[in-house]
């Protein structure tokens, strides 16, 4: 009999130690019981109560149990505080960066203010800059302008002597063709006047001589008949003065 009552408590205490099988545990208690109940059926007419601390026994089986299934519980629970302290730690470290960024960010707060400022005062220089910028593309645009309203009265100049030389060249070479024409004619002309002055002294030698001859033959001197000279439109002699028409052409 003691020895069933050592091999139950070993068996409890195997069940408390382990802390994992506890269905098996339950199940060796259970057979323990059973055991002391069939002894205590035996001996029923002994005086020695054996199933007297198997209510005790129980008693301790549930509190066991009930411990058992609380550290269970426990246990979860600290996994889920465990939880939610890394997930604490980890927003409260997150917070505490963003802060300390903050506070950095915050303190340069004063420099980004006087960069800002800077910047501020080189948008004003950089748009009076343009503003120059633009009057003198304007001014330089009626330079342009200027430039190539002069480059055309340049060329149109040009072009106008180049007119010009070119009817002055025209004016000359008809010129030339009218001095040589005229030349020509006052040559013909002369010729022309050389030979009736000619034939008119060998008209005046010949009468001379037949004057002479009959004076020599008759001692009288004959009687001289004078006709008006007629003139022709061919013996008229025209001034060789070209400055009429220099001028002319000059102009």
């Amino acid at each position: 009999m003691l020895g069933n009552l050592k091999e139950f408590i070993s068996v409890v205490q195997d069940g408390l130690s382990s802390n994992n099988n506890l269905r098996q545990t339950l199940q060796e208690v259970q057979k323990v019981k059973n055991i002391f109940r069939d002894k205590q059926k035996v001996t029923n007419e002994s005086k020695v109560n054996y199933g007297a601390g198997s209510a005790l026994l129980e008693k301790y089986q549930e509190q066991w149990g009930e411990i058992h299934e609380n550290a269970d519980r426990n246990a979860k629970a600290a996994e889920e505080v465990d939880k939610l302290i890394t997930e604490l730690y980890e927003t409260t470290k997150t917070r505490l960066e963003n802060a300390t960024e903050l506070a950095q960010n915050l303190a340069h707060l004063p420099s980004l203010t006087v960069a800002v400022a800077q910047c501020v005062d080189s948008l004003k220089n950089v748009q009076t800059l343009l503003s120059d910028v633009e009057n003198e593309l304007v001014e330089f645009e009626d330079i342009i302008e200027r430039s190539n309203m002069e480059k055309w009265k340049l060329d149109h100049h040009y072009q106008l002597t180049l007119y010009k030389e070119k009817k002055m060249a025209g004016l000359e070479e008809t010129r030339n063709q009218l001095f040589k024409e005229n030349l020509e004619k006052n040559n013909v002309m002369e010729r022309q006047q050389l030979a009736e002055i000619q034939a008119k002294r060998d008209t005046s030698a010949a009468a001379f001589q037949s004057d002479m001859a009959k004076y020599l033959a008759s001692g009288n001197v004959p009687a001289v008949t004078t006709t008006p000279p007629k003139v022709t439109l061919d013996q008229i002699q025209l001034e060789n003065d070209d400055t009429d028409l220099e001028q002319f052409l000059e102009s």
